[in-house]
């Protein structure tokens, strides 16, 4: 189970990803129904910079989201401070021990 949320520029850049084949695909289909490129250009343009926005919004706003996922047990322990590198491999050696991860 997965305890870690997306970080920001992730989200941005998952954003722009979904943006340009949107955006190359709504051009695409303005220029099938008017046969102007110019038109095409123009409001693909403008669509990518308003559905950039609001995608980046709807994924911050699903992160927030807990429908669906799932919360590790372990996220309920009260650390007060980073975890050294030293004391994450005894814990992770001591969840082999108990078998809750795999001795690989």
């Amino acid at each position: 189970m997965n305890t870690w949320k997306d970080a920001h520029h992730r989200s941005i850049l998952k954003a722009v990803s979904w943006r340009f084949f949107g955006s190359i695909t709504t051009m695409l289909i303005i220029f099938a129904f008017t046969g102007k490129v110019v038109l095409s250009v123009g409001i693909g343009i403008v669509e990518v910079f308003v559905k950039l926005l609001v995608y980046y919004l709807h994924e911050r706003m699903w992160d927030r989201i807990g429908v669906g996922k799932k919360k590790h047990p372990l996220t309920a322990l009260p650390v007060e401070k980073p975890l050294t590198e030293e004391h994450m491999q005894e814990i992770k050696e001591k969840l082999k021990v108990l078998g809750y991860i795999s001795k690989a």
